[in-house]
């Protein structure tokens, strides 16, 4: 099978293709236009395995060429090290680099999603943002009112109402404007804040599995739409093992001579938006009268520590809606195995 490699940038590219032989028959700059590359492509004869490292336009490229090449494959650049830590590298030797890592089996492939997903990513990502600068903006009006002596309970220096007393209490003009600009900043953020959850809540209508998922303890649409965009396709995972790692709820160990260089820890690695939402999902699901709380208490009775405890949670919370999406079922309590005798930690 044929070789092309893409070094991609926004504006130009650099394309090599080589045959099965390992010789260069195509070397070229291109302008990074997806009809034109579909069309160089399309040209080189035979079948064709197209490869490039992962980045912005991964998603634009793959939908692009997937239909004109035999495998088109968007890799990990952290694992390129011939590339990466390249003295003298340059597009030219980064291209050609690539179709040695690509020749040798040598490339790490990054699964890229399709539409929709990529889109309800995207905007999650968006909303998180948000939801960061809503905080912000409610910190910063807090000190605000620290700084001039004003005194307010829960939520009273947020709302409308309160407003105008609490614009009232400043008597430094500077300050006062001050106030009034970040309280216009909180109504704008939130405003826009209500915009993306409304695209979110119309794009979530197309996935049925969204509202189903959210029938286990703990999920919220928040929950269920991230798991589904992140997740994709419960299929690609060979094993609940691959699952957990992805999501950063697996284990880290390392092995030399044949044995175990200390005890297992928590990774540190995966889909980081993903953990997160399942880590808040399990804690609102313990508080509650179901099988993972009794799963959760089983762990804790038998000596286990909260973080392992709530991580074990998490990985049973997770293995339990992709199992709701496989069969297409509700939540079933009766499902969930909650252990009766003392366990090792995990």
């Amino acid at each position: 099978m044929k070789i092309v490699s893409l070094d991609v940038h926004s504006e130009a590219s650099q394309l090599v293709a080589v045959s099965e032989e390992g010789e260069i028959f195509l070397e070229m700059k291109v302008a990074t236009d997806m009809a034109l590359l579909r069309q160089i492509i399309r040209g080189i004869p035979g079948r064709k395995r197209v490869v490039f490292e992962e980045g912005p336009l991964s998603g634009r490229l793959t939908d692009a060429l997937r239909d004109v090449a035999d495998d088109v494959v968007s890799c990990d650049p952290s694992q390129n090290a011939l590339i990466a830590l390249a003295e003298n590298g340059n597009d030219e030797r980064d291209a050609r680099g690539l179709v040695l890592l690509a020749r040798t089996n040598a490339l790490r492939p990054v699964f890229v999603p399709p539409e929709p997903y990529r889109t309800l990513r995207s905007l999650l990502g968006h909303d998180r943002n948000l939801q960061q600068g809503v905080t912000r903006a409610k910190n910063r009006i807090k000190a605000l009112c620290r700084r001039v002596g004003i005194r307010y309970r829960g939520n009273g220096a947020y709302s409308t109402a309160n407003r105008p007393e609490v614009l009232g209490q400043i008597s430094e003009s500077g300050l006062r404007w001050q106030m009034n600009s970040v309280y216009r900043e909180l109504d704008l953020l939130r405003r826009e804040r209500c915009g993306v959850r409304r695209v979110v809540k119309g794009m979530a209508r197309q996935l049925k599995v969204i509202d189903r998922l959210q029938s286990a303890p703990g999920v919220g649409p928040i929950t269920a739409r991230t798991v589904v965009a992140w997740v994709v396709d419960p299929a690609r995972f060979r094993s609940r093992k691959a699952l957990s790692s992805y999501a950063g709820l697996g284990l880290g160990q390392g092995w030399t001579n044949w044995k175990p260089t200390g005890p297992a820890k928590a990774s540190r690695r995966g889909q980081r938006e993903l953990k997160r939402v399942l880590f808040l999902a399990a804690n609102a699901a313990v508080k509650g009268k179901n099988a993972l709380a009794r799963r959760y208490q089983a762990r804790r009775d038998a000596g286990w520590e909260h973080s392992k405890a709530i991580r074990d949670t998490a990985r049973t919370l997770l293995y339990t809606l992709v199992k709701m999406w496989k069969t297409g079922e509700d939540y079933d309590d009766n499902r969930v195995s909650v252990p009766c005798s003392k366990e090792r930690p995990a």
